[in-house]
């Protein structure tokens, strides 16, 4: 399962929030609270964190390929 954060403060946010809604594959959760909260309550990471860990994951595989 993946955990998606939203602040639907703009209008193309909360035109992918209706559009998640129609999906029957995911759930849209309606907690009203902070973004700061919401990411701590599920252990969210930023982007770049993810991508970075994702780069160095992948070049660790690709060198002990090589090996």
């Amino acid at each position: 399962m993946t955990t998606v954060i939203i602040e639907d403060n703009n209008v193309q946010a909360k035109s992918f929030v209706e559009y998640a809604r129609t999906l029957p594959f995911a759930r849209v959760s309606e907690k009203k609270q902070s973004f700061e909260e919401a990411c701590s309550e599920c252990d969210a990471i930023t982007v770049d964190f993810f991508i970075n860990e994702l780069e160095n994951r992948v070049k660790q595989r690709y060198r002990n390929a090589k090996s």
